[in-house]
């Protein structure tokens, strides 16, 4: 009677075993039940200081132009705080807005520097945990709740006509290929958008190619290739189609990085500080997330964030009042940002000795890591530091980017097969005791 219960006991478990197995690889790729269970946060703190350094070679008809620099930021799961540390030369500060300017005037010869120190604080895997869930758990109903008016409003603005025409159709024909059984209309906008995202900075598109200048939209859907700026003002408008709040970020990751932009013939140096554009898109009850498929900003890489858009279209007009402001004066540039606790000793000698100047130079002196010498692209208006978008970093950060997403499907595959090893040595110890 005992080994009669001991087999009934261990067919049970074995069945079980065989289910639990069956339902794990079925979870990955089916449509999981929504749940949204409480976590205690934890959070990442980073303390950077970002060095913005810049000298005025010649100007014709130009009066003052401003640093780009990291600005106070808040999110509930990713906040920065800005804080001056020094500035010096003919650089001015205007405190009069939201977020502190600094100016610089475009003279022959003038110079300025200006040092912050950043705070960055984020949830740890909080973006990304959204992208995972979507990307590969296959959860069609991810926060599938309605959008507040306000943010509808000022976030969802008139798709370009020619994305509306060209992308739409060739965006949803791919997403059929990927979903056959699903129908687009059933699944939730965030859901939506991180597929478009992925889509857009893939390269079923658009071939991914860093780019000298901002490129018009017309040269981009018929040339079928574009960098991070590129791609973003597009996946904009195809996200706005679908009445999704987006907008596009910019700012500096931080990654191990060094280059010289040619912009017109004025130099920046960019060390640890990769320019770049990316789209992020507001998640309901959760806020703004980021969907930077090419760096992973702020998904995997701590970004300082300079500012955000909602410009989606670059015209050959736009092209013309780039080129003739960019060409109405030259600068030279440095741009760099350290771990507060992992300063170069010879930028601490530079600050204590406050030879920041004399640094510029020493810097355009000496070889950098790699170099691009091609004209760089800017999405404002504003010297000597522009909001450069040229990613040219990412293609050498490719392979990372690659293993990250590597790794997070084989941990959904390890995972059930590991709790499946587990049940059955458990399922063999009780035969042995039977």
């Amino acid at each position: 009677m005992l080994r009669s219960l001991s087999r009934v006991r261990t067919h049970f478990l074995l069945t079980l075993l065989l289910v639990l197995i069956i339902f794990s690889l079925w979870s990955l790729h089916a449509t999981p039940v929504v749940s949204y269970a409480q976590e205690s946060p934890s959070y990442d703190v980073f303390n950077f200081l970002y060095v913005d350094v810049a000298a005025i070679t010649y100007a014709s008809n130009v009066s003052e132009g401003y640093f780009e620099v990291p600005i106070n930021y808040t999110e509930p799961h990713y906040t920065q705080v800005v804080h001056v540390s020094r500035i010096g030369g003919d650089v001015i500060i205007d405190s009069s807005g939201s977020n502190t300017v600094f100016k610089i005037p475009i003279n022959n010869n003038t110079r300025g520097f200006v040092v912050l120190n950043v705070t960055l604080i984020r949830e740890s895997r909080k973006e990304l945990n959204i992208v995972v869930q979507a990307l590969y758990l296959g959860n069609i109903y991810l926060y599938d709740y309605p959008y507040p008016e306000e943010v509808v409003s000022k976030y969802v603005l008139q798709p370009n006509e020619k994305v509306v025409e060209i992308v739409v159709p060739l965006f949803e024909e791919w997403m059929r290929s990927k979903f056959s059984s699903i129908n687009l209309s059933r699944v939730s906008k965030t859901f939506l958008a991180i597929w478009a995202a992925k889509y857009i900075y893939g390269d079923d598109l658009i071939k991914y190619n860093a780019g000298s200048i901002p490129r018009s939209l017309d040269e981009v859907l018929e040339k079928r290739e574009g960098d991070c700026d590129d791609k973003s003002r597009i996946l904009l408008s195809l996200l706005w189609y679908y009445g999704i709040p987006a907008k596009i970020q910019y700012g500096y990751v931080y990654l191990n990085f060094d280059y010289v932009a040619d912009v017109y013939g004025s130099l920046t140096r960019f060390i640890n500080a990769g320019p770049h554009a990316y789209v992020i898109i507001y998640v309901p009850t959760v806020g703004w997330v980021s969907v930077d498929f090419l760096a992973w900003a702020r998904l995997y890489r701590p970004t300082l964030i300079t500012g955000e858009s909602t410009y989606s279209t670059v015209t050959s007009e736009d092209l013309k009042e780039i080129e003739k402001f960019y060409t109405s004066f030259r600068y030279l540039e440095l741009i760099e940002m350290h771990e507060s606790s992992n300063l170069p000793d010879d930028l601490i000698r530079d600050l204590l000795s406050d030879d920041l100047m004399g640094r510029l130079e020493r810097m355009f002196s000496e070889e950098p890591q790699e170099t691009n010498t091609t004209t760089d692209e800017s999405s404002t208006t504003q010297p000597p530091t522009t909001q450069t978008t040229d990613t040219h970093y990412e293609e050498t950060e490719k392979t990372e980017v690659t293993a990250l997403e590597a790794s997070l499907k084989i941990f959904l595959i390890i995972a059930p097969v590991v709790g499946a090893a587990i049940l059955l040595l458990v399922i063999l110890k009780v035969k042995r005791r039977s």
